[in-house]
């Protein structure tokens, strides 16, 4: 994946075939990001060779595709001794 205008569509694209009764909506996009994020669900991602150009290459399929999840924060640390202190 390639964010640069100038690079050819096939060098800078990953297809996914998403395989669902129903259509999915990609989510807004968000300001200041060249893509869109989103998260896709049972995700399977075949090798083969192809046929035209011998060359290795990859079939990735999902089940759905949504918009991405926020993470919960961790909890800061706790102070704990420093390895200097343990060794004085």
């Amino acid at each position: 994946m390639d964010a640069d205008p100038t690079v050819k569509a096939g060098q800078k694209t990953v297809s996914v075939k998403i395989l669902s009764p129903v259509q999915p909506i990609p989510p807004a996009p968000l300001p200041g990001l060249p893509f869109i994020p989103v998260e896709f669900d049972a995700t399977t991602v075949t090798a083969y060779v192809g046929q035209n150009t011998f060359r290795l290459a990859w079939s990735i399929r999902a089940r759905a595709m949504r918009a991405p999840r926020t993470a919960a924060v961790p909890a800061p640390a706790k102070n704990t001794v420093t390895a200097g202190k343990e060794a004085a």
